[in-house]
């Protein structure tokens, strides 16, 4: 029997939906009624902001009160992911909330944990016919405060979030590098590591290699823009393959902020390395986000790996408190609401992730997988309110029809079309072209 699957962008859930919303997203809602994986990105915190704020924030920091979950949950998600780069925003306190909140709702989750044994553990759900899949979810752009660690004899573990780290080299002449040696010696600003060079604390260059500050550079042009973790890649594969063997299909959410060059939408190497190495693994498909914006998709084996999906809810401008880091940063009082704070941020609405509708526009992948071989995939054009005149309908996705549609198909088309998918547009939907 047909199983089919749903993933969406991140959702920067922030505050309740209007009761005018109930119509506009019926269109929405009955494309998402038959299917049995309906997955997602939480890209807040559940609390009662009963813990201090973290020292450092994914960008703004989020937290949402539990009594405005139901809103959230009507969509029927069965699964939330909860690796990102907000998800320490309320440090340990704010993240183990969202956790247990989520375990007493009796919803499905990985991402973060106790330990790094729990946080890269995926969530086990079982569907019809007795099938299981199993869900994974990894941040890719996390603090390394954040990151989730393992337990020792001495040492209780470190709740945290699963993590996949990257090194980036830049590529240059032997000129450029002479250079770059030269004004390193001319500045001292690599006094204080080749200092810890010199005493052990960090290990020399390796031949080829130069390290400018915090900056590697090499002259060797085989060298990739990036590259994963090599620890990290084993890994998180090794528990993709483990996965496979024990279920049925597998499924990956990848939340990554990095890009490659001057593009925002262009998936760094990295990203690349990681997600076609857990098909590789054994996923079905791959779903990432974290960008706020649509990347591309491609088709890699016969499974696609969508590098990001942007933001299926975006209500970054109703953020109900900030702690006094932000304001501070902004030159606001520490005891001003919160929505004035992210108006001196934005420059009275002049810039911002809220003033560009690139950031609100989307797209929803439908698989139907018969065993391990996916048959189909639709993709349900979806814009966010933006620039509305009823402030509670920002940033709520509905289905994008006529020109809105037309829009978001030929925007993806040429994204896709750049990672060597063909899609066309059929009746209002996005399907692959065969």
């Amino acid at each position: 029997m047909a199983i089919k699957v749903l993933a969406t962008g991140d959702l920067l859930f922030t505050a309740d939906f209007p009761e005018e919303y109930r119509a506009i997203r019926k269109s929405l809602d009955a494309f998402l009624e038959d299917c049995d994986l309906k997955l997602t990105n939480l890209e807040t915190n559940l609390s009662e902001f009963g813990s201090f704020a973290n020292q450092y924030s994914g960008g703004t920091w989020l937290n949402t009160r539990k009594e405005l979950f139901p809103d959230l949950d009507s969509f029927g998600f069965n699964f939330y992911g909860t690796a990102n780069n907000h998800c320490m925003d309320y440090s340990y306190a704010g993240m183990l909330s969202t956790i247990d909140f989520l375990d007493a709702q009796g919803r499905a989750h990985a991402g973060t944990g106790r330990s790094l044994a729990e946080a890269e553990k995926p969530a086990i759900l079982r569907l019809k016919d007795g099938k299981r899949a199993a869900i994974f979810a990894v941040d890719a752009s996390m603090a390394r405060p954040s990151m989730a660690g393992t337990a020792s004899n001495a040492f209780a573990p470190r709740p945290g979030v699963n993590y996949l780290r990257h090194e980036t080299v830049y590529t240059v002449s032997e000129k450029d590098l002479a250079d770059l040696k030269r004004i390193a010696k001319t500045t001292a600003i690599n006094f204080a590591r080749d200092g810890d060079i010199a005493t052990g604390y960090c290990l020399p260059d390796p031949e080829g290699v130069f390290v400018f500050g915090d900056t590697t550079f090499t002259v060797n042009p085989e060298v990739p823009l990036s590259r994963c973790n090599e620890k990290d890649l084993c890994r998180l594969t090794g528990n993709i393959r483990k996965a496979k063997a024990e279920n049925d299909l597998v499924f990956l959410l990848v939340h990554c902020h990095d890009e490659e060059g001057t593009s925002s939408v262009t998936p760094p190497a990295y990203l690349k390395e990681f997600c076609r190495a857990a098909i590789d693994a054994g996923c079905g498909a791959v779903f990432g986000g974290g960008c706020h914006e649509l990347r591309g998709m491609e088709l890699y084996h016969g499974k696609p790996i969508f590098y990001s999906l942007g933001d299926f809810i975006y209500q970054g401008m109703r953020v109900e408190l900030l702690p006094p880091d932000f304001m501070e940063k902004y030159g606001v009082d520490v005891d001003a609401p919160a929505k004035e704070g992210l108006r001196v941020r934005s420059r009275d609405g002049k810039i911002g992730l809220q003033t560009n509708e690139k950031n609100f526009l989307t797209v929803l992948p439908k698989l139907t997988f018969e065993g391990d071989e996916m048959t189909d995939v639709t993709l349900l054009p979806v814009k966010l309110g933006f620039k509305t005149n009823h402030e509670k309908l920002e940033g709520l996705p509905y289905f994008a029809e006529g020109t809105e549609g037309e829009k978001i198909f030929q925007k993806y088309q040429k994204l896709s079309a750049d990672l060597g998918t063909e899609l066309v547009l059929e009746q209002g939907y996005i399907k692959v072209k065969r």
